[in-house]
């Protein structure tokens, strides 16, 4: 099987409102649960439909779509706080940021350079130190949106 790390765009952070979670959400949820509600504050923005500040991510409205009409299961959505800064709205003042869900993958893998251990199997994986795995299959279906600001390094077992 041939899997990809996914390094997206970092297009801002976690704002003021990012509720961080517990030791036990950590042992229970992985690296997610260090996030328990996510603030994204938008300092700039290249237009991808899939951002990161880690250890969480972000999909656009057009992505979410395109993962619901998917056979892929392999992850869950949840509501988040999407604001922009001062800064993106003096440099951006007439530019329209477009709905924006949390993207949470359920799979688990290891990685190591460009190798990979243990992985669970799913489509969309996370490492435990927050790293984004995806099958061919899962990057097929993010190159149908804009990811272009992305990079993507083929990992071997």
């Amino acid at each position: 099987m041939k899997l990809f790390f996914i390094e997206p765009e970092v297009a801002g952070g976690h704002g003021e409102q990012t509720v961080y979670g517990t030791e036990e959400d950590i042992v229970k949820e992985g690296i997610s649960g260090k996030v328990e509600f996510l603030h994204y504050e938008f300092e700039g923005w290249l237009g991808d439909d899939l951002l990161e500040s880690t250890p969480a991510f972000i999909v656009s409205s057009l992505l979410e779509t395109e993962l619901q009409k998917s056979d892929i299961k392999d992850y869950k959505l949840e509501p988040c706080l999407i604001t922009t800064s001062d800064v993106f709205k003096e440099m951006h003042p007439n530019k329209e940021i477009p709905l924006f869900s949390r993207f949470i993958p359920l799979g688990k893998i290891e990685v190591e350079g460009e190798h990979f251990t243990n992985w669970s199997g799913h489509h969309f994986c996370l490492s435990s130190k927050g790293e984004l795995v995806v099958t061919q299959k899962a990057l097929g279906l993010l190159k149908t949106v804009s990811i272009d600001n992305c990079y993507i390094t083929s990992l071997t077992y």
